[in-house]
């Protein structure tokens, strides 16, 4: 997307997709620009009507899928629960995961799975160390969320089935109706803890990480990539930015690390929050900067401005 909102990828032959999630919020988006560059879509939904209507937790999901679509070029997985509830995801997101994979199989079509920058194991990464895809991923996913744990789990699904898939680990996503996230701290009504000032906020435009969508669907492209902006903001520049839109009224700076001693001291607790989990804190809070070398070689035909154009868009679309 350039400046002015218009389309910055090339022209491409129509093929024919299939848009898991087609309803969710980034979902809508990928099906959007996909319609827009003249692709045909079919849009696979848990519930509704705007697609078939097909929950692909359900046993039998891919083979009844396949009664009602008879080719297609690529299946993009955009399907995702938020939750962190590791228990909900076994039953949901890891069967959606294999539902997916049969699909792509029975089609003979590409799959390119949506997964998450939350993958990498943070705690292992020094302060100010850069992300990418070699670092580390996630040794102990159990002292995560159940969100972490499905996003890894699926990833392996999905490479031990189609080796062949794109893997796109999205930032924290954000866009109209979509402005904050869990990396700039605490916020209690109209105030915010920040815990840290450095650091790059790994974000996404929805618009970016759909177009990528597409173009990994079109080029067929093989392994794993990080989506990420290429204006990444501090925690400083993106709350400056946020304070635009009324939130926060105040700002008070407090450092990540007064969290870890709390954290140990209650180990005990399991359902404790997240920032008292010593791998949660360093994934949200660690100043660390985000490396998107390999998405841009890949797909350099997408194009997006500067943060502060994006943010004040979103924030004027809420």
């Amino acid at each position: 997307m350039r400046d002015d909102g218009t389309d910055a990828m090339g022209k491409v032959s129509a093929q024919h997709f299939v848009v898991t999630g087609a309803a969710g919020y980034l979902g809508r988006a990928i099906v959007r620009v996909a319609q827009t560059r003249g692709h045909r879509v079919t849009q696979v939904v848990r519930s509704g009507a705007s697609g078939i209507a097909q929950d692909l937790a359900e046993n039998g999901a891919a083979k009844a899928l396949l009664e009602q679509i008879k080719s297609a070029d690529s299946v993009i997985h955009a399907a995702s629960e938020m939750s962190d509830d590791w228990t909900l995801h076994k039953r949901s997101s890891l069967p959606a995961a294999r539902s997916v994979c049969a699909l792509a199989e029975g089609l003979g079509a590409h799959l390119v799975h949506v997964s998450s920058i939350v993958i990498y194991d943070f705690a292992a990464l020094k302060v100010g160390a850069i992300v990418d895809e070699n670092s580390p991923i996630e040794t102990a996913p159990e002292q995560r969320d159940g969100y972490v744990r499905a996003k890894l789990t699926q990833e392996e699904i999905i490479t031990n089935a189609r080796p062949d898939a794109s893997v796109l680990r999205v930032g924290a996503i954000y866009g109209a109706g979509r402005i904050t996230n869990a990396h700039l701290g605490i916020g209690l009504g109209p105030i915010l803890l920040r815990l840290a000032a450095h650091g790059q906020v790994p974000l996404v435009h929805v618009e970016l990480a759909a177009q990528i969508a597409v173009s990994a669907a079109e080029k067929k492209v093989r392994g794993a990539v990080n989506v990420l902006d290429s204006d990444l903001p501090d925690r400083i520049r993106f709350i400056s930015a946020l304070s635009a839109s009324g939130w926060p009224k105040l700002v008070i700076p407090c450092p990540w690390q007064i969290f870890v001693g709390p954290g140990t001291l209650l180990g005990f607790w399991k359902r404790r929050p997240g920032l008292l989990r010593r791998r949660v804190l360093h994934a949200r809070m660690k100043p660390l900067g985000y490396d998107n070398t390999l998405m841009r070689a890949q797909f350099d035909e997408v194009k997006m401005p500067a943060f502060e154009v994006l943010i004040n868009r979103a924030m004027r679309d809420e």
